[in-house]
């Protein structure tokens, strides 16, 4: 049997600092992988976007790409074979309740990071596949510190699960070079900017929403796509959950 392999692609919006701060992106099987780039680089290029200008989700909030280019991006991601994942902090909540996994803004991206591994090993074993997670590179010295950090995730597991579907450890690279990453960006901030609000972002979210994860049996999206976290309605006594 031949075994598949998908790629996460996972970006952030908003600042781990922030009272809101969301981390996600796309898992794009590795032999579809050309179908899907294509078919967005296709789209915006011909809604009038340069095939090798970034396309970027500040860019679309500040009003620097054009309305179509934005629509003609989101309508091929809604079209394309890919599973959406977004992982939503609340920080300074979370530093009230977890403190030990808010303590400083590495640990909260590390928390989103480890929530969201979580959600893909369950995908992964699901289709009975292997997967490796590429992050969009910050500094030099943060990247370092998650690779520490992923390495002794998937060695050890999380309180949860093993993570035995994942191969080696994170990737990083830059976005301006990276299709899936520029991807993973356009998911997460539309994700980012409709949550709770009624604006132009809820209408991409909404294109978007057939694309994210799903419980197997349960068809629901909230904690398999979508996983908030601290939640709202969580007692402190309780605990995290996966």
């Amino acid at each position: 049997k031949i075994q598949t392999m998908y790629l996460l692609f996972l970006d952030e919006s908003g600042r781990p600092e922030d009272k809101s701060f969301v981390l996600g992106g796309i898992a794009v099987r590795a032999d579809e992988w050309r179908i899907v780039r294509d078919r967005l680089v296709d789209a915006v290029t011909r809604a009038g976007w340069p095939a090798d200008r970034e396309l970027k989700w500040h860019g679309i909030r500040k009003g620097l790409v054009p309305g179509k280019v934005a629509d003609a991006a989101f309508a091929a991601l809604a079209a394309s074979p890919v599973t959406c994942f977004a992982c939503a902090l609340r920080p300074l909540a979370g530093k009230q309740r977890y403190p030990e996994m808010f303590a400083t803004s590495d640990d909260t991206y590390a928390t989103g990071l480890m929530l969201l591994a979580e959600r893909f090993q369950l995908f992964l074993a699901h289709q009975d596949s292997y997967g490796l997670i590429v992050l969009d590179s910050r500094r030099p010295e943060l990247d370092d510190r998650m690779r520490r950090f992923f390495e002794r995730l998937r060695e050890e597991g999380s309180a949860y699960l093993k993570f035995d579907r994942l191969v080696d450890c994170l990737m990083f690279a830059p976005s301006h070079f990276s299709i899936g990453l520029q991807m993973a960006d356009l998911v997460v901030g539309a994700t980012h900017a409709a949550r709770g609000r009624l604006n132009e972002a809820s209408k991409w979210w909404r294109e978007l929403k057939p694309r994210f994860a799903r419980h197997p049996a349960r068809a629901t999206i909230d904690g398999v796509g979508i996983k908030e976290f601290p939640e709202l309605s969580r007692p402190a006594r309780e605990g995290p959950r996966s």
